[in-house]
């Protein structure tokens, strides 16, 4: 980190700098933060606490890393989000192989993952390359490299998708842009593209639908729900679309949803 103008009046303000250090790294170390703020590590400790308890931080082993991504601006639906991603995460085996999707509710699975996760990560996804890069844990990760998409800082394209070649998951974590009756959905072909393929190399697929996604609409169709495995929500699902489910088999997990054909709320 750059130690240029660094000056700060006080503990609010050097926290508000750790804060921002955070939001752009993912992760950094008590030692990291002592040596850029030119401070102790008990003080930086001490700071964290207090972020901590404010809910914009989380500690963990050697260090902390933030609850609101940088690249999701926030936008009210953190908590639900983040209850909806203890959800998943707790379908995911210590050893698991699992394909993380791009966007706020799969930056909120990978970020729910245990500490104790020993399992491998592809994604296409910068802030959870970023994320899991910057933990302690044993997680190994797959970078699926390709052309830039600036709105969901993930990878598409032709690249992308070959890259996939001879990869193998346990679930597929997938965040639509919408759902209805008919299937799921992505706001861009190259993006339900990829989507695709990271199904087609998933034994399950595990659909995270936030609160909203229901009453959206995108222009892509990424697959019929035939082919979705379970879905985790943080909202109810509304009739007809819980009927569409029930047909297609997907088991339904979430604090207010039924089970569904074997899925057990939770």
């Amino acid at each position: 980190m750059n130690h240029a103008d660094l000056r700060y009046d006080g503990a609010a303000e050097r926290r508000a700098r750790i804060l921002a250090a955070l939001k752009r790294l993912g992760f950094q170390s008590i030692t990291e933060l002592a040596r850029y703020l030119r401070v102790s590590p008990m003080t930086v400790r001490r700071d964290l606490h207090i972020l901590e308890a404010s809910g914009d931080v989380r500690l963990v082993h050697g260090g902390a890393r933030v609850l609101t991504s940088a690249a999701f601006p926030s936008d009210g639906m953190g908590p639900a989000r983040d209850r909806m991603a203890a959800i998943a995460a707790a379908l995911v085996g210590p050893t698991d192989t699992i394909a993380v999707d791009a966007g706020p509710a799969a930056y909120a699975l990978a970020r729910a993952l245990t500490d104790s996760f020993r399992g491998s990560v592809i994604t296409h996804s910068i802030p959870v390359l970023q994320l899991l890069a910057g933990q302690t844990c044993g997680a190994r990760l797959v970078a699926l490299g390709g052309e830039l998409r600036v709105d969901r800082l993930a990878f598409i394209g032709p690249a992308t998708e070959a890259a996939l070649g001879g990869l193998r998951a346990r679930s597929f974590f997938l965040e639509p842009a919408a759902v209805d009756t008919r299937g799921i959905y992505a706001s861009s072909p190259a993006e339900a593209s990829v989507q695709r393929g990271l199904m087609e190399i998933a034994d399950e697929v595990v659909l995270l639908a936030a609160s909203d996604v229901a009453e959206k609409s995108a222009p892509a169709l990424i697959a019929p729900l035939e082919r979705v495995t379970r879905l985790v929500t943080n909202a109810p699902v509304p009739p007809r679309l819980e009927m569409a489910l029930r047909r297609a088999g997907v088991a339904l997990h979430g604090n207010h949803s039924r089970s569904i054909r074997g899925g057990s709320s939770q």
